[in-house]
């Protein structure tokens, strides 16, 4: 019989290291070490604004969902197209976090993760109604490894003072942890240039000075632990990675030399300049050219081997030719919008952005 048990507890112990592509690590004799630290885990995050992704049901507290109702062409069959659709890139991507923006409510999402080829993820939502004018929001989608930490800050939602009264959607933070290691993930969608660029450029400023608010507010809070904060800021940010409310007011910088020892009061490092580095590579199509509004910012934490790691180069645009609108000279992504009496049923205005972080988990 104690043959029996010991076998059971060594299959027990590989079948449990094995989850998630970990590994059991082993002595000379090829004797699985239970107490050694495991393999490190690499997992994709992403970011992806929907385009109004509205349910079909009117909500009277919510003015901003009246184009997207049944009289108005926006159907149950047409937003079971565009659920379909996202589904097949979400599930292409197949990320482990999921970051989004322009959604109507929790529902769409419960909705979008019941498609076939995400239902068997096991997805979580995490998700606050936000005050923004049309009633959008943002969220984040997880799956394992990550659960989302104990206490009561592991979902927040920033408000944004804009002055005189007026709202938007907030920063929404997240904290999740992989087997016993945190991480702080910032969901953005930043006041867009409704009204032009310059004139609403002190609502995206308000913004980052928000977000980087938050940002040190952790940094802090991990250096009280005797660790370096590790935190993504992922979202649609509504400017380039060179414009003021990004390298002023954020203080995302573009080398990552900046953040090295004791050089400077720099914390964030932004690797989505490498987008701009290309001709003709976007993450939006305005008009006559690309914007890279769509953008993944990491701490200093997360360039150090410490918690979870960057893993450099990874950030990458998801464009093929299936999402791009293939008539269009500049082939922008193919959105999912009204013209008049006609629908172009594609997929957002936006591609999704992904990329990836490794961790260690922390030894017993």
């Amino acid at each position: 019989m104690r043959i029996v048990a010991s076998v059971i507890v060594l299959a027990s112990l590989i079948g449990g290291a094995m989850t998630f592509g970990l590994v059991a690590r082993r002595d000379k004799t090829g004797t699985p070490i239970a107490s050694a630290a495991a393999d490190p885990i690499e997992v994709t995050f992403a970011f992806w604004n929907l385009e109004n992704l509205f349910d079909t049901v009117d909500d009277p507290t919510n003015p901003g969902d009246n184009e997207y109702l049944p009289a108005e062409g926006w159907d149950p069959p047409r937003y079971a197209r565009k659920l379909d659709h996202l589904a097949s890139v979400i599930a292409a991507i197949d990320p482990h976090l999921l970051a989004v923006c322009e959604i109507e409510n929790r529902r769409v999402l419960e909705d979008l993760v019941r498609d076939p080829r995400l239902a068997g993820k096991g997805y979580q939502i995490e998700h606050l109604e936000s005050p923004d004018r049309r009633g959008i929001d943002l969220a984040l989608l997880h799956r394992p490894p990550f659960t989302l930490a104990a206490g009561d800050r592991s979902l927040l939602l920033h408000e944004i003072d804009l002055g005189e009264g007026r709202t938007t959607r907030g920063v929404l933070e997240v904290d999740l942890v992989v087997e016993g290691t945190p991480l702080v993930v910032l969901v953005n969608h930043w006041p867009s240039r409704f009204g032009g660029a310059e004139k609403s450029k002190p609502s995206r400023a308000a913004a980052a000075d928000t977000a980087h608010r938050v940002v040190l507010a952790r940094i802090d809070a991990a250096r009280l632990e005797g660790r370096e904060g590790d935190i993504l800021l992922i979202g649609d940010f509504n400017d380039d990675p060179f414009d003021p409310s990004l390298v002023d007011h954020l203080e995302a910088v573009r080398g990552k030399y900046a953040l090295e020892g004791d050089r400077g009061r720099y914390r964030l490092f932004n690797p989505s300049w490498k987008f701009l580095a290309t001709p003709d590579l976007g993450t939006l199509f305005y008009q006559s050219g690309w914007n890279v509004f769509d953008q993944a910012i990491v701490s200093r934490g997360l360039l150090a081997p410490q918690g979870f790691l960057y893993v450099e180069g990874s950030l990458e645009i998801h464009q093929p030719d299936s999402v791009r609108n293939q008539s269009h000279p500049g082939r922008p992504p193919r959105w999912f919008r009204k013209y008049g009496d006609d629908w172009d049923e594609g997929f957002s205005d936006h591609f999704a952005i992904h990329g990836r972080l490794r961790v260690a988990p922390r030894e017993e």
